[in-house]
């Protein structure tokens, strides 16, 4: 007779889970020092391999506990595992390379200014999703481009004036017929999916392949520096709703005006049509109408909060990209070129949005105190076309 299974009782089942939650918080990762960047990666496997050897099969078993901690080395509990392979490869290796590391931490540590110089707002993004409905879209350029632009703080701007033309502006077509609008909402996804895709990668790549000086028992600090992005841009999407919305025809200030209770009873019918304005380039979609409220409390104290978070950001990158070790300068540069590549990329995404939305702008009474229009960038008034 075939022995019978019997469960093991609650209590015996809930010893084995802490048990083994107990142990696997004593474990520590233990995916670093297995890759180098290439300039001198060669070097550093050679020094982990033949002089550190002993620190490296002590950092592969993860037990944080089971080692004594090199107080005078500057270890600590969390490092006890990654100081010692660090300090020993930094012991066995040139100044030369010690120096050209310098130098690589110096152009990584500029790097999260120049990616805000070249990336996109808060602004920019929140128009995307408040008034061009695409917050997909939206969220996938937000994790392609890891550095926020920053705006000086308790310096507001007219949300409607990147919507307004101007003299000389470059005028975008508009895609006539639903193949071409979906080829190009797909191309833009692809753009966007592509950006984000290299920037998740690269940033894990370089918590597996370098050490950062004051999180060395962690490989998800660049991953944590470039998802951070994220909240920064949806606070940003408040902030702007704080001031403008989408409405239709005939709709006034009132009927954006609503409660809470009110916003969640309109839920089914707000997703259907993000449902439809989001695979629809904003260039392609309906006439967009806006208006506009006066700057509150609320809104002040709130874009106040994301300028500084966004300061914050930038140093807490540039913290981050410059205490990473064992980079080499052509390492650098290659890993710079990625990141501009995404955020470029993600913002050549962003301004054709706007570009579209500014295609199918209507300005309203309150504007200049006339009514305007904007068909293909003429402005058409009291006067006729101007």
């Amino acid at each position: 007779m075939a022995p019978r299974l019997t469960m093991p009782p609650l209590s015996t089942t809930l010893l084995l889970w802490a048990g083994f939650l107990a142990s696997s918080a004593n474990a520590a990762i233990t995916s670093q020092f297995q890759n180098f960047y290439p300039q001198h990666g060669d070097k550093y496997e050679y020094i982990l391999h033949h002089n550190c050897s002993t620190q490296f099969a002590n950092y592969l078993t993860g037990r944080t506990h089971d080692f004594p901690i090199d107080w005078l080395g500057g270890g600590s509990k969390p490092t006890v595992l990654t100081e010692p392979v660090i300090l020993c490869l930094l012991n066995n290796v040139s100044e030369y390379i010690k120096s050209a590391s310098a130098s690589a931490q110096v152009l990584l540590g500029i790097t999260p200014t120049l990616l805000a110089l070249l990336g996109a707002s808060t602004e920019e993004l929140a128009m995307l999703t408040v008034l061009g409905r695409r917050p997909l879209l939206a969220l996938f350029l937000s994790i392609g481009s890891p550095a926020v632009y920053v705006s000086r703080a308790f310096e507001f701007h007219d949300p409607r004036q990147p919507l307004r033309d101007r003299c000389g502006r470059y005028h975008l077509f508009r895609p006539a017929s639903k193949a071409s609008r979906w080829a190009l909402a797909a191309a833009q996804y692809a753009v966007a999916l592509a950006a984000a895709a290299n920037i998740a990668t690269l940033n894990w790549e370089l918590g597996v392949r370098t050490a950062c000086t004051f999180w060395t028992e962690t490989i998800f600090a660049p991953l944590l520096w470039g998802i951070l992005s994220v909240p920064i841009h949806i606070a940003g999407t408040l902030a702007l709703r704080l001031r403008v919305r989408r409405t239709t025809r005939g709709a006034g200030d009132d009927d954006v005006r609503y409660t809470f209770a009110q916003w969640l009873r309109a839920t089914p019918r707000r997703v259907a049509g993000l449902a439809r304005s989001e695979w629809t380039p904003c260039a392609a979609q309906d006439e967009l109408r806006v208006v506009a409220f006066d700057e509150g409390k609320t809104f002040i104290s709130w874009a106040w909060l994301l300028s500084t978070c966004t300061i914050i950001h930038i140093l807490f990158g540039t913290l981050l990209l410059s205490s990473l070790l064992f980079v080499g300068p052509q390492d650098a540069l290659g890993v710079i070129v990625r990141y501009m590549a995404s955020v470029l990329a993600c913002r050549v995404v962003l301004m054709f949005e706007i570009a579209g939305m500014r295609e199918r702008y209507v300005a309203g009474p309150s504007e200049d105190g006339r009514v305007e229009r904007l068909i293909l960038g003429r402005e058409i008034g009291k006067g006729g076309v101007r």
